[in-house]
Order: structure tokens, then sequence, then C-alpha cells
């Protein structure tokens, strides 16, 4: 590779949980690891291109927050401040699993939010319920040229078979609230209040409202392992040990189409 004609992407990869990461450690060379506190961040070059592009020299930095928007944001401010060889992050991604609101949806499902919403946040009557006062919006919006390039990235893969195990890829609205929703009273009230909503999970919007304020592009994947009702708990359970074998796979996606991103 020429390294005077080489470009550097420096990309964080966030996930709640390691099986959501799973084996993409493997994939990358000079691994360095730093520690604050009790997170952890690897950081090392990609070493699986298929690209024939010898163009772009990828970097990435991968850490897993643990549940939770107090855990998701801390570990996203960490990883926006990273630096790797002294380049900063370029972007950030944070994939993971997701609970089903919408019933069209299916186990291995991908939802590809062009909006998030955090179902939690309540500041009336000062704000409009759901708002999020540092932003003042209800919604965060997904920059649409990066949707766009992860939606067709994904497909693509789909298309050639890397992605066998997936089911359909969707874009949509998710919600972000710090409950596992499996309360069948819960589950209603969040859909009647929110009726295109496609899925809930317990980071994304909270990364997602980080990355705002940073002003550090992003993009939430989400797969889904259950339909947030009474079998939440035991599905979600069971898909996550076989999540494992497969997620790396959604990254590598992601990472081998990353000269195509939008930044």
């Amino acid at each position: 590779m020429d390294k005077k004609n080489t470009i550097t992407k420096h990309i964080g990869i966030l996930c709640a949980m390691p099986e959501e990461v799973g084996s993409t450690l493997n994939n990358l060379n000079n691994i360095e690891t730093k520690t604050y506190g009790d997170l952890k961040i690897y950081s090392g070059d990609w070493c699986q291109s298929n690209s024939s592009s010898k163009s772009i020299n990828i970097q990435l930095s991968i850490a897993w927050s643990g549940w939770g928007k107090v855990s998701a944001a801390r570990a996203a401010t960490r990883l926006i401040s990273h630096q790797f060889n002294n380049i900063k992050i370029d972007a950030i991604f944070f994939t993971g699993v997701a609970g089903a609101i919408n019933s069209k949806l299916k186990q291995w499902d991908i939802i590809i939010p062009n909006e998030l919403i955090q179902h939690d946040m309540d500041a009336r009557p000062l704000f409009k319920k759901f708002e999020i006062p540092a932003l003042k919006t209800v919604r965060i919006k997904s920059n649409k040229s990066i949707t766009d390039w992860t939606l067709s990235a994904l497909k693509n893969s789909k298309k050639d078979g890397s992605l066998n195990i997936f089911g359909d890829i969707y874009e949509g609205l998710i919600a972000t609230g710090d409950k596992f929703i499996s309360n069948k009273d819960d589950f209603e009230n969040i859909a009647k209040e929110m009726e295109e909503l496609f899925a809930v999970e317990m980071e994304g919007a909270s990364v997602a409202q980080v990355a705002k304020q940073e002003k550090i592009p992003f993009q939430i994947i989400r797969v889904i392992s259950d339909e947030a009702n009474e079998n939440s708990s035991e599905d979600f359970s069971k898909f996550l040990i076989k999540y494992n074998h497969h997620s790396a796979k959604l990254i590598s996606s992601l990472i081998e189409n990353i000269e195509r991103l939008p930044i």
C-alpha cells in the first residue's frame, strides 16, 4: 500500500455486550488496549479487507458499554475522544439487538433507524413529553446520507450471501429507555404513543444524543432478538448465544464498504 496516497479512517464500534461484537477483534492487527475505569477500548488496524482499492487504511476502536443509557453515553463519550496512532474517531457505530414492536418484524431482521426517541424522557411541564432539553427536539434524526449508505451496504451483503442468517432490512423509528420491555402494559403503552415505532432498546438514542452534541457522524444498527413481550427474557437469552457467532459478519459488512461512507 502506497502510504503517500492512502487515507486513514478511524471508526468507533460500540455495543452494549461483548456478544454484539463477536469475533470482530480477531480481524484487527496491532491491537492496543486503553482502560478507563471498567471500560476497555481495543484499537487496531483492520486486516480483513476484500476491497480491490488500496487507497484506504481502516482503523477500528471497539468497546462494549454495558446496558442502559448512562453506560452507553459514557462509553460513547470516551470512544469519541479516543485516539489511535494520534488519529481521532471519524464516525461512531452502535450495533446490537433490540425488541420488536412492529408486528411484521421477526428474529434476525435488521432495523436502521432514521429517527430515535427516548421513550422515558419526560420533563413536562417545562418541555414536551419525550423532548430532549439539550437538543430541543423529540426525535433525534440520523444523517440521511449515512443511513442510505448503511442500508445499501447491508442489502448488498445480504444479496451476495454474506448475511444469510439475517432477515429483512428495514428503516424506521427506534425508541430507547432504561427498561427492558417484557410487560404487556408497557408494550401496549409504547406502541400506542408511537404508532410507527419499529423496536425498543436501551442505548441507541443516548449514543445518538452524545454524537449529535459532539458533532460526530453516527449510525445505530439493531437486530431483532425478541418481541418485547412476556417471553422476551427467554427469547433474548437464547438468541444472544446464536448472535455471538454472527455479529461480526454485520460489522464486517459495514467496514468492508467504509471507503464509500459519506463523511
